[in-house]
């Protein structure tokens, strides 16, 4: 799996509010929100055994790199190697612009999986 700037950590992504709340606004602000948490944070579901790479740009504004790292170190503590590519000076959509340099790399990743 390749993964671009994902919400991969929900409970990291809910601390920072990103997207406006959207983990909130996804799983519901109510007395369920954990249950669903542990049933729906990536995060949450490790180790899946499933090769995984994330991509994302060092300067995303829609999705920061900490809820990435978060992902990774979680990954880690689960016994599970998840590879993590930071483009500098890329933001969150040129990762799914066939013009930008950005998602040659996403290419590159999806091919190196695919071996």
């Amino acid at each position: 799996m390749v993964a671009l700037a994902p919400i991969a950590d929900l409970a990291s992504a809910d601390e920072l509010g990103v997207c406006g709340g959207a983990v909130r606004q996804l799983l519901g602000d109510t007395v369920e929100f954990k249950q669903r948490m542990a049933s729906a944070d990536p995060a949450a579901l490790l180790p899946t055994g499933i090769a995984t790479a994330l991509v994302q740009g060092r300067t995303d504004l829609t999705v920061p790199v900490a809820v990435s790292e978060a992902f990774v170190d979680a990954a880690a503590k689960a016994g599970e190697t998840v590879g993590w590519t930071l483009l500098e000076d890329v933001g969150h959509f040129p990762l799914i612009d066939p013009s930008a340099d950005a998602c040659a790399v996403v290419a590159e990743e999806i091919a190196q999986l695919a071996w």
